[in-house]
């Protein structure tokens, strides 16, 4: 979609998206989160983000892996927990899929970026991009 169809076209993206993960079809605000899972990505504030979206009504999409087995695994059990209390509201896909990412840019109202350091930024100007508001919080470069 472009800036003259936004509307239409984030609305169908958010309803593809849902559909492609059983997520309810319903309008609520779906938090994005595409990212590497590793401390520097902040990932006690991508885990606080998660539960705080989910009690304020929200859904969670996350696509993203750990290359240390630790985070992996704990992330693992995190998915097969929320999945189970939160079903049709939350999906965490733990794995690299790119053309993934877009349809969750695509479809998703926000997107967290909590880095602790960001030497760059490209996740928020590709949400900006696709009309979906980076959530960021205040960090330097390296």
């Amino acid at each position: 979609y472009t800036c003259e169809n936004v509307v239409e076209g984030k609305r169908a993206a958010k309803r593809a998206l849902q559909q492609k993960f059983g997520l309810q079809q319903t309008d609520v605000p779906i938090v994005g989160i595409i990212t590497r899972l590793t401390a520097q990505k902040g990932i006690h504030l991508i885990k606080h983000a998660i539960h705080r979206t989910l009690e304020s009504n929200g859904q969670v999409v996350l696509l993203g892996s750990a290359p240390d087995h630790r985070i992996q695994g704990d992330f693992c059990r995190l998915a097969d927990a929320l999945h189970g209390v939160y079903h049709g509201r939350v999906k965490l896909v733990l794995t690299y899929d790119e053309p993934l990412s877009h349809l969750i840019y695509a479809g998703s109202d926000f997107i967290i970026v909590p880095s602790i350091f960001e030497p760059c930024g490209l996740t928020q100007l590709v949400a900006m991009r696709y009309g979906s508001i980076p959530i960021v919080r205040k960090t330097g470069g390296v």
